[in-house]
């Protein structure tokens, strides 16, 4: 065998360029895993890392519900549970710091001012200092500022803050700089500490507080605490926690994300195992004689099918470390642009040893299971038949399709192996119905070759008759070759027609709902609550050109134990306006009952979910034993969105009656249709004295789209590498299609066809390999994103929904990729020898 072993290391050198380009898809879709699970782990890394800030050595939190917060008499029942060995209460607000009053120009950023207790706090929160000291007395006018904070606004130790709250100001004097963005996530690194009395006066908070955090004492087990807890807390609602619950919840935020990366690096491993698939099976039927002359020196058909699977072995191992290094450089790219674009930061990354090693095994794993069936066959020629034949494989020795079918369920239970954590459940089946779908468009490949051959011959047929009839004849000799070239190139086509249907679903989906939903055409957004009786409000109604202002705002509602999200609005506006598509319910009758109070709207998806319809109620936990009663009047095709969803909608007094909400968030301006020109600029100049941030529509949706495109974008990126996958595999199947018609060519040479001619033709069957896998990759993507956007809970519009963009782009991808891997094999056709070609066998 060690001879054997020898002779596949020789036949491997004796063919670099199929042995090189093998390697290179190997490489990449090793590259892709490893910079995948690199990614993943380092979002893993920073969601602990970030719970660790959030709650410090903390076992339990409890968090207000509502906007009032947690009343004294609830942080006393948490200081008084057994087994509570101490109780950290914390008060957070957004607030913009006063500037000076020569400074003009918008507002900066908000900062978020967390209130805490300072001798409490050091038991229980780790906050890094790098300069000064941390808070040392409640009494005392001191902050502590995030370094983010410093460096933007040119602070330092012993800088004045004048932060200015519900009708009075204060002034804070710099003691430290917490490390980095400080304490929070959220809070774009803004953050400013205080105690938590100075809080409270700034901001009114009659004893209620946003959290408290606890520690158990020793002897006592959290779950002891927690049932005592939730025993004893009986005053207003909270929402009870662990560090651990934290974690899953953040990781929930970021499931999409990390299974559409595990998702495209396992259908690049699937792309590399059809060019590993391919490759070995033209290596078993070149060198067809070469294994008849072994069997007939007496290697056993076991020693055959090693001295395929040592080849194998050996590109796998190659393609496996060359992947680890092209993977190390991709993860980093990675990790700093999802760090740029996600609210979870990465850091700096660290690929683990174990991501080396896994991405290593399943790359040389797919290696094996895709050279099994060449193997396999190679074993099981008859040395009399290998003997006369040469290049001329029967039927029995093409690639066998099904064995595909192996190949997919190797990758599947690997890809399931290492599936993220925080992705199971229906992100896992999502992936695997979608792998599915590649696989059935892959299996059917081979019965559309034929046909669409011909269509995509035509448009070559019209410049170049003679080549493409040529070209198209040599596609279909070799089927099952051709049609795991196509196949190939068809995934990669394919989940770029998907990632941008989805997008396209995405922005549309956004779109709408600002146009269906939000009632004017400017937003103001407050970082505090406005109440409806503030003169702002009557300032924005007083301005030239408004027709209508419309405040809302958004909450939680605990149904049935499970948090929603909520929405005041003003039933009236919103008839007024025409805004809200309805589906069920009437929308005069259901918008004038939200005002009168007792009533409720639900968006579709809401209603879908709960197994609701018009005229059934909600019951909702307030507090105590009490519960707020509200009938659904309406469902309507989309609502406001929340923080995870769209929101149920509540008329303003039974959100301020029964769920505390002290006001508005955000207002909706609508100008009359004859407002003078400088109407917006007036609205723009009342909000910015109020400090609210406005934000015209158009440049909401930019927003949104901009965030979509940078997050698809970077699929895209990942997809294209199976594209170039599938391009190393066509340069293959044209090089040894050429390698297969040497004698071929020349009788042609000799026939009187030029040199140009001959590489006209190898471009042209390119060009139609090419046009084939446009059309099967665009026809799969469509249906690979219908499935990805039903299985997400998205509602599928085929009218608006299909994405012309990637598709024109998947046309134009497909035909240039592969007439661009045709340039070698057409220069080694053009450059043959007549003579030498000739006498070829």
């Amino acid at each position: 065998m060690t001879g054997l072993a020898a002779l596949a290391w020789r036949g491997l050198g004796a063919r670099r360029l199929r042995t090189l380009l093998t390697v290179l898809g190997i490489a990449l879709g090793v590259a892709v895993l490893l910079a995948s699970l690199a990614t993943n782990a380092g979002i893993d890394r920073s969601i602990d890392r970030t719970v660790a800030h959030l709650v410090g050595r903390a076992d339990l939190r409890v968090a207000a519900f509502q906007e009032r917060g947690l009343s004294e008499a609830t942080v006393a029942a948490i200081r008084d549970t057994a087994g509570v060995e101490v109780a950290v209460p914390t008060v957070e607000r957004r607030i913009y710091l006063r500037r000076d009053a020569d400074v003009v120009g918008p507002l900066p950023p908000p900062v978020t001012v967390l209130g805490i207790d300072p001798q409490l706090d050091a038991l229980v929160h780790n906050v890094a200092i790098v300069a000064g000291s941390p808070l040392l007395r409640a009494d005392e006018a001191s902050a502590v500022i995030s370094e983010r904070l410093a460096l933007a606004d040119g602070l330092s130790l012993g800088s004045e803050l004048t932060v200015d709250g519900a009708g009075a100001s204060e002034r804070f004097r710099v003691v430290g700089i917490a490390a980095g963005d400080g304490p929070l996530v959220g809070s774009s690194g803004r953050t400013v500490i205080l105690p938590i009395a100075a809080t409270a006066r700034l901001f009114a908070v009659e004893g209620g507080v946003d959290r408290v955090d606890l520690r158990v004492a020793e002897g006592t087990t959290v779950d002891a605490v927690e049932a005592a807890l939730v025993d004893r807390l009986t005053l207003e609602p909270y929402v009870l926690s662990s560090p651990l619950e934290l974690g899953a919840s953040l990781r929930a935020s970021t499931a999409d994300f990390q299974a559409t990366t595990a998702l495209i690096a396992a259908v690049a491993l699937f792309v590399g195992a059809f060019l590993i698939f391919n490759t070995l099976s033209m290596t078993v039927s070149e060198r067809v004689r070469e294994i008849g002359l072994l069997r007939a020196a007496g290697a056993t058909r076991r020693q055959i099918t090693g001295f395929i699977l040592v080849g194998a072995v050996v590109l796998g191992t190659l393609g496996s470390l060359l992947g680890l290094v092209v993977g190390t450089g991709l993860a980093a790219l990675m990790a700093g642009y999802v760090g740029a674009i996600g609210s979870v930061p990465i850091g700096s990354l660290e690929v683990e040893p174990s991501a080396l090693a896994i991405a290593a095994a399943v790359g040389l794993a797919v290696t094996v299971a895709a050279a099994f069936e060449p193997a396999w066959r190679a074993g099981r020629i008859p040395p009399i038949e290998a003997l006369r034949l040469r290049a001329q494989a029967g039927a029995g020795q093409r690639a066998q399709l099904r064995w595909l079918v192996a190949v997919f369920a190797s990758v599947a239970i690997l890809g399931l192996l290492i599936w993220p954590r925080g992705a199971a459940g229906t992100g896992a089946l999502r992936a695997l119905a979608v792998y599915g779908v590649l696989l059935i468009a892959t299996l059917l490949s081979p019965f559309m070759l034929r046909p669409l051959s011909r269509v995509a011959g035509a448009p070559f047929s019209a410049v170049a008759r003679l080549e493409e009839r040529l070209a198209r004849g040599s596609l279909v000799r070799d089927r099952s070759r051709a049609a795991l070239t196509v196949g190939a190139l068809t995934i990669g086509l394919a989940m770029i027609v998907a990632v941008g249907g989805v997008a396209q679903h995405a922005r549309r989906e956004a779109g709408g709902w600002l146009a269906g939903v939000v009632p004017g055409e400017v937003v103001l957004t407050s970082i505090r609550p406005v109440g409806l009786d503030e003169a702002v409000l009557d300032d924005l109604r007083d301005a030239d050109g408004v027709a209508r202002v419309t405040p809302m705002a958004t909450f939680d509602l605990a149904l049935d134990g499970v948090r929603v999200d909520g929405a005041a609005v003003n039933g009236r506006a919103l008839l007024e306006d025409g805004r809200l598509t309805f589906v069920a319910g009437d929308r005069t009758d259901a918008l004038t009952a939200l005002d009168a109070g007792g009533a409720a709207v639900l968006p579709r998806s809401q209603a879908e979910r709960l197994g609701v319809r018009v005229g059934d109620s909600l019951r909702f936990a307030v507090g105590g034993e009490r519960v707020a009663e509200l009938r659904v009047v309406g469902i309507v095709e989309r609502a406001l969105a929340g923080s995870a969803g769209e929101t149920i909608l509540v008329g303003w007094g039974d959100a301020r009656r029964h769920f505390g909400v002290a006001g508005a968030d955000s207002f909706a301006v609508r100008f009359a249709t004859d407002a003078p020109p400088d109407a917006r600029a007036e609205v723009e100049w009342i909000a910015q004295v109020a400090a609210l941030e406005p934000a015209t529509l158009p440049r909401i949706e930019g927003a949104i789209g901009d965030a979509l495109g940078r997050i698809f974008g970077l699929f895209d990126a990942l997809a294209l590498v199976a594209v170039v996958i599938a391009a190393l595999g066509i340069v293959n199947t044209l090089t040894m299609n050429v390698v297969e018609r040497v004698r071929e060519i020349g009788i042609l040479r000799a026939a009187g066809m030029t040199r140009r001619q001959v590489g006209r033709m190898v471009v042209v069957e390119a060009g139609i390999l090419g046009l084939v896998g446009a059309v099967l990759g665009g026809l799969t993507g469509l249906l690979v994103g219908a499935v990805m956007i039903v299985l997400a809970g998205g509602r599928l519009d085929v009218a608006v929904d299909v994405p012309w963009s990637a598709l024109a782009l998947t046309a134009v991808l497909g035909l240039a990729v592969s007439m661009a891997a045709a340039w070698y094999p057409a220069r080694l056709a053009g450059r043959l020898s007549i003579v030498r070609a000739v006498q070829f066998e």
